[in-house]
């Protein structure tokens, strides 16, 4: 008998071997990543994506590194006898905080977002100034308290500016971003060397959490002014 030379198929099996209801399927999960991976990417477009976040992180590590050879505390909390930036507290000069600890960091460069326009890269320590600066200091974090905001991005607006350029924040000022750099939203690094980003309700949030960490009538911020 003369057999046939093309293999039959059944009515629910493509050409290819899968089922209708297997075809379908995979559609499905296409579809399904889809959703839940384009607004993720949406999100990171807005806020500036991993670098700021990254960025803070890499920051709070390295603080917490340079707090741990000087009894728990940051540079701003440290004379400059023993290589500290207390003198420069409340100074506009907030890279000299920043400076402290580039033995802890790799490079000037991740002092710097790539969504901030106004500011510039350095690659080299010695020049470093306020116009490579993205990130503002929180001169009242405390490695002990993790809900006291340690660093972030410089476009927090909404405090009350001191003469020599600090920036206080109590319970009744309503903290918020500029459209500088994330369009309305930013990035915060906490005292336990985390990094998040947050929008302006979330912001709000996490000063009112630093406040009552601290027990103190206001947060100070030193904001770097690009020139």
């Amino acid at each position: 008998m003369k057999r046939n030379g093309h293999n039959k198929t059944g009515p629910r099996e493509s050409a290819n071997g899968l089922t209708f209801v297997e075809v379908l399927v995979s559609i499905a999960v296409v579809a399904l990543v889809a959703v839940l991976i384009i607004p993720f990417f949406a999100r990171a477009k807005v806020h500036g994506g991993p670098n700021c976040v990254s960025n803070l992180k890499q920051i709070g590590l390295a603080m917490r590194m340079w707090s741990n050879d000087h009894d728990d505390k940051f540079p701003w909390q440290v004379s400059s006898e023993t290589n500290g930036t207390l003198e420069f507290a409340e100074s506009p000069a907030v890279f000299r905080h920043f400076l402290a600890v580039s033995n802890e960091l790799t490079s000037p460069k991740v002092l710097a977002c790539s969504s901030d326009k106004k500011i510039s890269r350095e690659s080299d320590w010695g020049k470093l100034n306020n116009a490579h600066l993205s990130y503002v200091v929180g001169l009242d974090s405390n490695e002990a308290l993790p809900q006291t905001i340690l660093s972030g991005d410089r476009n927090i607006i909404g405090g009350v500016v001191a003469s020599n350029g600090i920036v206080r924040f109590g319970s009744t000022n309503e903290a918020g971003w500029t459209q500088d750099m994330h369009k309305g939203a930013g990035n915060i690094g906490l005292g336990d060397g985390s990094a998040h980003q947050v929008t302006v309700n979330g912001l709000r949030k996490q000063i009112q959490s630093a406040l009552l960490s601290t027990n103190v009538e206001a947060l100070r911020f030193s904001v770097p002014k690009p020139k």
